[in-house]
């Protein structure tokens, strides 16, 4: 009896050290991901090497989209003519405002970390980025979410930074932004672009991601939507 019950004992401490090893972000890692919801949405933006010259200008597009496989979440990033990179994923490293980014643009893939400042710019360094790589890349958004500003910096021996680029991007389409009715996104919370429908009724989701998601089981996305708002109104 005595060593049925050390037997129990070892394989439960061995199931709580999992489950304490297991990472925050694949517990609340969408959870953590809606920091970023704003940023959710397709974008036009004109890049500068230098603010105000022409000289070296291009345009690109992106599109920020959520992605739900195998239970994660994440959020991908779609650069078109990019200069710097043309795939972007975002992570939740924990449940503290942590995020990972991994850049990636033909063979080279860069993987920056960081967490959104006391000013509300989202700030993610590379610890070795290759040869004409940004190591700090820093966005924010400006006029209540219509516009967003992407900057590109190199490090300058250990602890200064030198802008290599900056991205102005414009939202596409309108009425976005804090304090502006919009419809919501049935998977997230955020601004619902795309109509969905199930059962005869139309509802939106903010990006190809959530309406994938949707699609796979609208039951239980509705169900999740009920419990949330349900939530909502305890608080």
């Amino acid at each position: 009896m005595l060593a049925r019950r050390w037997r129990c004992l070892v394989v439960l401490c061995a199931a709580l050290m999992i489950g304490a090893d297991r990472p925050d972000a694949e517990v609340n890692g969408k959870q953590a991901l809606t920091k970023l919801q704003n940023y959710v949405g397709q974008w036009r933006g004109v890049g500068q090497l230098r603010r105000g010259s022409t000289q070296g200008a291009w345009t690109e597009t992106s599109d920020w989209a959520w992605k739900f496989a195998d239970g994660r979440a994440r959020l991908t990033i779609t650069v078109d003519d990019a200069k710097y990179f043309a795939i972007g994923t975002f992570r939740a490293v924990n449940s503290d405002g942590v995020f990972e980014l991994v850049a990636k643009s033909g063979q080279s893939s860069v993987t920056y970390v960081g967490r959104i400042d006391d000013a509300g710019t989202l700030v993610l360094d590379a610890s070795d980025p290759p040869e004409g790589q940004p190591a700090r890349i820093s966005i924010r958004q400006v006029a209540e979410g219509k516009r967003m500003l992407m900057l590109f910096e190199r490090r300058v021996g250990n602890d200064r930074f030198l802008r290599m680029a900056e991205v102005g991007y414009t939202r596409e389409g309108s009425n976005f932004g804090k304090g502006t009715n919009y419809i919501e996104c049935i998977v997230t919370g955020g601004v619902g672009t795309m109509p969905v429908t199930f059962e005869g009724k139309t509802y939106y989701v903010c990006c190809t991601g959530c309406r994938d998601l949707f699609n796979d089981d609208p039951a239980a996305v509705l169900a999740e939507y009920r419990e949330r708002k349900e939530a909502e109104k305890q608080e």
